[in-house]
């Protein structure tokens, strides 16, 4: 029998795909189509991520865990009433969506993993939006990134960057003092 060694990064996509699964069954969720489930899985992993960033946050995972934050905000908490201007501004970023998937050559396996992306470019351009608003001008715009999670975007641009510490079994580095000699010896 071969053993082999995997890298810690393995061993927390390995861990985060049975976290996943189990929570899937604890909140009793299902995805007709396979891309949504990796894609709502990515968006998981995302808020696995940020829960452990939070140091001591008392929330953890839940049942939102999957949930994009422009569906959180949108669905839970807003209620599910319109705001107003919001539906232009929908009917305006599904027209960006559009011509953004055409510009980049983006397709998507299924319709299911076409709606959660198009739920994340929402929510990224909300967060470009938000930048511009504060830069006092157009700055910042969407580019071929713009359907993804940070963490897909970190794997993208930075594959060689490893976060041990939240690699699953790996913990950081203890800091070590260097020794120095005694003055009398």
């Amino acid at each position: 029998m071969l053993l082999v060694s995997l890298p810690a990064a393995d061993l927390y996509e390995q861990e985060s795909r049975r976290m996943f699964v189990e929570w899937k069954a604890k909140n009793r969720k299902t995805y007709t189509y396979a891309g949504e489930e990796d894609c709502r899985y990515a968006v998981f992993k995302e808020s696995r991520r940020r829960v452990a960033w939070s140091v001591g946050a008392s929330s953890g995972l839940n049942g939102f865990s999957a949930t994009t934050v422009e569906e959180f905000n949108r669905s839970y908490l807003r209620g599910h009433g319109v705001r107003t201007g919001e539906e232009s501004y929908e009917q305006e970023t599904r027209w960006m969506f559009v011509g953004w998937k055409a510009k980049y050559g983006k397709t998507y396996r299924d319709v299911g993993e076409e709606k959660c992306r198009y739920r994340l470019f929402m929510s990224n351009r909300r967060v470009v939006v938000r930048l511009n608003a504060a830069a006092g001008q157009d700055v910042y715009s969407l580019n071929q990134l713009g359907d993804l999670t940070n963490e897909e975007v970190q794997q993208r641009c930075y594959p060689e960057t490893e976060d041990r510490e939240l690699s699953a079994g790996a913990k950081p580095p203890s800091p070590t003092r260097a020794r120095t000699p005694s003055a009398g010896g």
